[in-house]
C-alpha cells in the first residue's frame, strides 16, 4: 500500500479521471484531490482574511510587526486562546499586530507556514512529522499546545458506531490533510480493520456537522473537544473514538514556525510564542470569559459551547508536568516517540528526526 502522504502530496493523474479508481485507490484519490482544494482554500482564506478584524495597538507609539496566525481547524472554542491573546493585548505588548485566519487541518497549516503565507499556527505533530519526511515541509515545532493528541472520529450515537472496527466499510468526512485523514492507515492497522474499506469525503470544517445530520457520512474527523459543538449542531448524542486510545503515545498540536523564521527572526518567534501561550493559559483558566471573547470576534460561535470545548481541552493542555514547568512544555522523549511511531509505520524514504522537527529554546522543555 502506498503511503497516505503520497495521496496528499503527489499529483497522480489516475485520480483526475483517466483511470477509474477502485478500493484503496479510491480513498487515496479522494484525499489527494481534496488536499489540493484544501491548500487552495487555505491560501484564499489567508489572502482574503477580513480587514475588519480588530487590530491591536491602534494608538501605539511604536511600530508593530505584522503577523498572520492560522488556527488549527476553523474557528472553534479550542482555538479561542488566540483571540484571548489578541483581546488582552498580549500580542500588542510583545510588539505584534496579529491577523487570525481559520486553518484547514494540520498539513494545510504546515504548508501555508512553509510557503510564507502564514507565520505561525498549530498542527498535529505526527501529521507534521509525516509531511516533513515525505515532502520536506520546512517547519518546526517550537512549543506544544496540547501534550496528547485530541484527534478522533465523531459519529452520531444513532449510527450504531461504538468502537473503531465499526468504521470498516463506512464513510467519513474531514478536511484533506487533517490528522485523522493522514494517520488513518496507522489507526486502522492498530484497531484491526482495513483502511481502504473506508470511503473518504473531503469537506470544509463548517460542513461536517450538516453531513452527519443529513446522513451523507457515517462519521467525521474531529478533535475530541468537538463533542459539545457537534451535539449542539446535530441535536443528537455524539460518540467519540479518540486516536489516543488506539495509538497511545502521540503528542498533540504543536505551534509551528518555518525554518526560515526560526533562523532569521528567533527573537520574534520567542516573543510570539510567549504571548500565545499566555493567552492559552488564560483561556484554560477562564473558559467562560474566553468563549465570550471568541464570540466577540467570531459571532457565529456560541460562547457557551466554546467554553465547553476549552473545559475538555484542559486535561490535554494542563498536565501535571505543564503545571510544574509551564505552558508549551516540550517533552523531547515524547516527541521522539511520536516521530518513531510515524517512521516505523509509514517507512518514509527520508525518515523524520527530532532535530528536523523540533526547535528548542522557545518554550519550556525536558
Amino acid at each position: 500500500m502506498r503511503h497516505l502522504t503520497k495521496w496528499v502530496f503527489e499529483l497522480d493523474i489516475r485520480f483526475l479521471g483517466s483511470v477509474p479508481p477502485t478500493g484503496e485507490d479510491e480513498l487515496r484519490g479522494k484525499v489527494l484531490v481534496g488536499a489540493a482544494l484544501a491548500m487552495l482554500a487555505a491560501v484564499a482564506l489567508v489572502s482574503a482574511a477580513s480587514g475588519s478584524q480588530a487590530r491591536e495597538g491602534a494608538g501605539s507609539k511604536r511600530a508593530l510587526t505584522s503577523i498572520t496566525y492560522s488556527t488549527s481547524f476553523g474557528n472553534f472554542g479550542r482555538d479561542a486562546y488566540a483571540w484571548v491573546a489578541l483581546e488582552k493585548g498580549y500580542f500588542r505588548d510583545a510588539g505584534f499586530d496579529v491577523k487570525i485566519v481559520p486553518g484547514a487541518g494540520s498539513v494545510a497549516v504546515a504548508q501555508a507556514i512553509a510557503a510564507g503565507s502564514v507565520d505561525f499556527g498549530p498542527a498535529d505533530v505526527a501529521a507534521v512529522a509525516l509531511a516533513r519526511a515525505e515532502s520536506g515541509v520546512t517547519v518546526k515545532v517550537v512549543a506544544l499546545i496540547q501534550q496528547n493528541t485530541m484527534a478522533a472520529f465523531l459519529a452520531l450515537k444513532s449510527s450504531g458506531i461504538t468502537k473503531p472496527t465499526d468504521l470498516a466499510g463506512k464513510t467519513f468526512a474531514d478536511t484533506p490533510g487533517s490528522t485523522v485523514a493522514v494517520l488513518l492507515p496507522l489507526y486502522a492497522k492498530r484497531a484491526g480493520f482495513d483502511a481502504s474499506s473506508v470511503k473518504f469525503v473531503p469537506s470544509s470544517p463548517q460542513a461536517l456537522a450538516s453531513l452527519l445530520v443529513a446522513k451523507r457520512v457515517d462519521a467525521v474527523g474531529q478533535f475530541t473537544v468537538g463533542i459539545p459543538t457537534f451535539r449542539a449542531a446535530t441535536g443528537q448524542e455524539v460518540v467519540s473514538l479518540p486516536y489516543a486510545k488506539v495509538v497511545p503515545g502521540l503528542v498533540g498540536l504543536g505551534l509551528l514556525a518555518s525554518d526560515k523564521m526560526i533562523r532569521e527572526r528567533p527573537g520574534d518567534v520567542k516573543k510570539f510564542t510567549a504571548a500565545l501561550l499566555k493567552g492559552e493559559r488564560w483561556a484554560i483558566d477562564n473558559p467562560g470569559a474566553a468563549g465570550a471573547i471568541l464570540n466577540k470576534y467570531v459571532p457565529l460561535q456560541d460562547p457557551k459551547i466554546a467554553a465547553d470545548e476549552l473545559k475538555i481541552m484542559k486535561k490535554y493542555a494542563q498536565t501535571p508536568d505543564v503545571r510544574a514547568r509551564g505552558y508549551g512544555l516540550v517533552d523531547k522523549k515524547r516527541i521522539a516517540s511520536t516521530i518513531s511511531i510515524v517512521n516505523n509505520f509509514f517507512h518514509p524514504k527520508n525518515p523524520a528526526s527530532l532535530s528536523q522537527l523540533y526547535a528548542p529554546g522557545f518554550a519550556p522543555s525536558k
